[in-house]
């Protein structure tokens, strides 16, 4: 199991166990230019996109958006 869920005494739902999250690097890039490159092409993407902005060691981006936001990009500390 997940050091990050295996000591959690409540449900731990997050949008990885649901299919809709995915953390990733890409070669030769920092994290940094990734999410820079999102939110200069986010008039691109077909779905509203929320991206761990204070993650240094990979990219998380996930479909979540909370009720009633019209937000194409939304940024969260994880």
């Amino acid at each position: 199991m997940c050091d990050i869920v295996k000591d959690k005494k409540d449900v731990y739902i997050s949008a990885h166990i649901l299919g809709n999250a995915i953390d990733f690097n890409v070669q030769g890039y920092t994290t940094e230019y990734v999410y820079e490159e999102i939110r200069n092409n986010i008039d691109k993407f077909e779905y509203p996109i929320r991206i761990e902005s204070n993650s240094t060691t990979w990219a998380h981006c996930d479909c979540y958006q909370p009720i009633n936001s019209n937000a194409v990009l939304i940024e969260f500390n994880g």
